[in-house]
């Protein structure tokens, strides 16, 4: 078979033009043996970054892209395209890009009258990382730390925090300080660090008092034990205000109730093969969890998914939480039996009357419970956050997750979010699970 012949092209008027044919020609890059042109694999990486870079080229890119051109001069003209003469006086469709080597840090106000901070520097990965570090490792809100790609900055919204530890990356990396009165804040922060001493907290008597607590948390907990008279409730509570229940020794009605209000952290595992689905609820109980939200992944298509909704309904029942204390934000697919000649057994074409009896109830449930409100016990969700509960204004008090595996929880960021926020998240299977949650917190066993 004969290669096809290019017919006389209108040739790159520059050196950009010529890169993006080399690039994107799949002609070029077609089978060795029909159009005898073999670049190699390193350059082809090189080449489509050149071509797809979003702003214009440094001096060096643009020698760079000359030299591979130059490497591949006789393939163009063996295929009518002589760049000869562009490659030796070399035209660009932009002015090369100047990078300015001067890093700096400036603080300034944006147009919402918020505080902020200014990083510029050239590239350096090393730097990068420590700010990624900042962002991500001090819990920092996405909004407060952003990269401009334009102007090859970073603004860092100003706080106690953002400035100690962008005042100490810019004067460990010899930043020029544009305003001065940084350094003033910077050592205004130190000092309330110098004298700070971590909160801590024990018991006097069947009380939980705070020592060494500012006074706005100080408030916070006065007014918390109001509600939770209960010496177990208030230790834990402890971790959600960041001071370990380490020492507090209260006594529990349940086993799991104590592990979980004495454990300093709040994503724990429970193996199912050491404790029953009633001692879980029984703890959830002590700790006045409820509501809780119960993700759910996947469609329920095999018996022992079946048995597991099963159960779980059993054991909500048994401690008194009746169906129409339960809610869901999603349909169960309603069951249909299909003829025994028909080989798609996805759904229910092999059930016995007993488990498509239980399948087809779920499916009723789900229809029939959906409302939110102060009786609500068990919130089922799949995907998203239900609009009954985003109206109902109502605070879950812990996710437990175990209905589809119990390995993970799927659905949208705001879900993940939500799930992530809540005092605990806890996890019943029977392996221990890995996370891939965007903080990248461990999982630990209760």
């Amino acid at each position: 078979m004969n290669m096809p012949e290019l017919t006389e092209a209108k040739l790159p008027k520059t050196i950009n033009e010529a890169l993006k044919i080399l690039a994107y020609n799949d002609f070029f890059y077609g089978d060795p043996i029909k159009s005898r042109i073999n670049p190699h694999d390193k350059d082809r990486e090189t080449i489509r970054s050149l071509a797809e870079a979003q702003y214009p080229w440094t001096e060096k890119q643009g020698k760079l892209a000359v030299v591979i051109l130059k490497r591949y001069l006789t393939k163009f003209q063996k295929f009518k395209m002589d760049i000869k003469d562009l490659l030796d006086k070399p035209k660009y469709d932009d002015p090369f890009r100047v990078i300015n080597f001067e890093k700096s840090i400036e603080k300034y106000i944006d147009e919402n009258e918020e505080e902020m901070l200014e990083l510029k520097f050239p590239y350096s990965k090393k730097l990068v990382g420590l700010i990624q570090c900042l962002k991500n490792k001090r819990g920092l809100p996405n909004s407060y730390c952003r990269f401009s790609g334009e102007k090859k900055t970073w603004t860092i919204k100003q706080t106690d925090v953002t400035t100690y530890y962008s005042t100490l990356i810019a004067t460990r990396y010899d930043f020029k300080f544009i305003d001065t009165t940084l350094l003033d804040d910077y050592d205004d922060v130190k000092k309330e660090i110098t004298g700070f001493k971590h909160p801590t907290a024990k018991l006097v008597g069947e009380d939980i008092v705070l020592e060494n607590a500012p006074e706005s948390m100080q408030e916070y907990w006065n007014n918390f034990k109001k509600k939770a008279f209960k010496p177990l409730l208030q230790v834990d509570a402890l971790k959600n205000i960041g001071i370990d229940p380490k020492g507090i020794n209260i006594k529990a009605y349940t086993e799991i109730g104590k592990k979980i209000a004495h454990h300093h952290y709040h994503k724990l595992w429970i193996d199912s093969k050491e404790c029953s689905r009633d001692q879980v609820i029984a703890g959830l109980v002590e700790l006045d969890c409820f509501p809780i939200v119960m993700p759910v992944s996947g469609e329920i298509g095999s018996k022992e998914e079946i048995d597991e909704w099963w159960n779980w309904l059993k054991c909500f029942e048994r401690h008194g939480i009746d169906w129409k204390q339960l809610s869901f934000g999603f349909d169960i697919k309603e069951p249909k039996r299909v003829p025994p000649d028909n080989f798609d057994y996805h759904y229910t074409g092999k059930l016995d009357e007993n488990y498509f009896s239980k399948l087809w109830e779920l499916h009723q449930l789900s229809k029939q419970f959906k409302y939110i409100d102060n009786t609500t016990k068990v919130m089922f969700v799949r995907n998203r956050i239900p609009r009954t509960l985003i109206k109902s204004k109502i605070n879950p008090g812990a996710a437990l997750i175990t209905l589809g595996g119990g390995y993970f929880s799927v659905g949208t960021e705001n879900l993940k979010r939500l799930l992530e926020n809540l005092p605990k998240k806890l996890y019943y299977s029977d392996s221990q699970p890995s996370s891939f949650d965007w903080h990248d917190h461990i999982i630990i066993k209760l």
